[in-house]
């Protein structure tokens, strides 16, 4: 029997070693994934059927006071499926809506970093099929937020918001016409966040942030704006890394493209300072022949915000730029300064005689919000909501055009609801509006969500009741 029992205790240790070294193997891998992960194309793979919600009848819009001459519907919620309690109101919110190739698409989730939500990822990417009449999981994506859908030609494409994962390579994602998979391209170099996309001479630009933007201070304080450049429809990718924080908008003007950075308030210029990057920090830089970005220093915040109390003293995050008729607009996030609070602020750029950047805002009164831009054939469709007592926002859509320094607002339709409408897309006939959280608001936590709350993530078709309106 001794000599069972010491080959029984011989063959434990020997499990035991064989645990440790496969354990031991398998931190190594993890250690070492991220260090030689291979830049590559990944294809997503959708759902099985049988994992798709059922197609569902229409619904009343939760809309009141609809501008007369229009119907409304409800096309439900779909963020709900994912995010489902009442109080994940903020990862409801559609960030994005986006018409493409007979589907409407909505981005959903949260980047935060602070909240009963933050980092809510993966993040489902929805359509509605508008031939079904359904929404349909395409995609799940490694990321905390869909924020942002660009088209080109015949592609989709979505920024990687903030990836998941390893940081040794950022993320875009796109979708073909011609082709029904998602592909994830895992070949941005060291990107955290890609907060815009653009194509420009033929090359692809993106805007974001990298975690070793600068070489000195501790190493958690050395993430900062970064600008990357790819010359092979976004195979491999050349990065310039800049003094800023994050570089949030990619903004092409007269056949010129800048990039504009996170606009400082005090808090952000502490950080700067302290990391000693405030000396030759610039605002916005311009893309130069040689694919290198140059500084533009003469280019102020206040330049961008025209009209805006405190600008160049006050936090601002540029997105959204929209180009239309030689022009440029966009929506400016600004913080609150003094006795102004927080706002949301629409303005129209163009390039002067003079060369230089012209911006107007467009006039909104106080407390509207300015929620989304799109384009239209004469300029643009200005999204606004505006709180008119509690749990009762007016959302309004205006055609804006600019001439010269002319700029002329019409009325196309108004609603009420519950919250605030956040995202706008169109065909030119219909328009479809997506519900949010009140912006500027804290987040709502477990136990405190109301009726109100249960609403966000709402997505709306509008359209005509009797003949079409002229959007283009």
């Amino acid at each position: 029997m001794g000599w069972l029992m010491k080959s029984l205790a011989m063959g434990q240790k020997g499990w035991a070693a064989l645990a440790a070294t496969l354990i031991a193997g398998l931190g190594l891998t993890r250690w070492l994934w991220p260090q030689l992960e291979p830049a590559r194309s990944l294809p997503l793979l959708p759902p099985w059927a049988w994992q798709q919600p059922a197609s569902s009848k229409p619904a009343a819009a939760p809309l009141q006071l609809l501008s007369k001459g229009w119907q409304a519907r409800s096309l439900g919620n779909p963020a709900a499926l994912r995010y489902p309690a009442c109080w994940q109101s903020l990862p409801r919110t559609p960030w994005d809506l986006a018409r493409f190739d007979g589907r409407l698409y909505v981005g959903l989730g949260n980047a935060a970093n602070d909240g009963p939500t933050a980092n809510a990822g993966p993040v489902p990417l929805w359509a509605y099929a508008l031939d079904q009449g359904r929404w349909q999981q395409e995609a799940t994506l490694s990321e905390e937020e869909i924020s942002r859908f660009v088209p080109h030609g015949q592609q989709l494409w979505i920024t990687g918001a903030d990836a998941r994962g390893s940081w040794r390579w950022g993320n875009l994602y796109r979708r073909s016409s011609t082709g029904g998979l998602w592909w994830q391209e895992r070949r941005l170099p060291r990107f955290i966040h890609a907060y815009d996309l653009a194509w420009h001479q033929g090359a692809m630009v993106v805007a974001g942030n990298v975690p070793d933007a600068v070489t000195s201070g501790p190493a958690p304080t050395r993430h900062g704006s970064a600008l990357a450049l790819s010359r092979d429809g976004g195979g491999s990718w050349s990065v310039q890394r800049l003094l800023g924080w994050r570089a949030t908008a990619l903004l092409p003007l007269a056949g010129e493209l800048f990039a504009v950075e996170a606009l400082p308030g005090p808090g952000l210029k502490r950080w700067l300072q302290a990391g000693g990057r405030w000396r030759n920090f610039a605002a916005v830089h311009q893309l130069r022949p040689d694919g290198r970005w140059q500084a533009r220093p003469d280019i102020s915040a206040a330049d961008l915000l025209p009209g805006v109390p405190g600008a160049g003293q006050r936090f601002a995050w540029i997105e959204g730029a929209t180009p239309a008729q030689n022009q440029l607009a966009w929506i400016a996030r600004v913080g609150p300064w003094g006795d102004d609070p927080a706002r949301r602020l629409a303005f129209i750029a163009k390039r002067g005689e003079s060369g230089r950047i012209q911006v107007q805002p467009i006039p909104l009164r106080s407390g509207v919000q300015a929620m989304d831009l799109i384009t239209n054939q004469n300029g643009w469709l200005l999204l606004t909501s505006h709180q008119r007592a509690p749990q009762r926002w007016r959302s309004q859509i205006t055609a804006v055009q600019a001439s010269g320094q002319r700029l002329s607002q019409t009325h196309r339709l108004s609603f009420e609801a519950e919250l605030p409408a956040w995202s706008l897309a169109s065909d030119g006939t219909t328009l479809w509006v997506g519900l949010g959280p009140a912006p500027f608001q804290p987040e709502t936590k477990p136990g405190q969500c109301n009726e109100a709350d249960q609403l966000s993530g709402t997505v709306v078709a509008i359209s005509p009741a009797r003949q079409p309106a002229q959007f283009e």
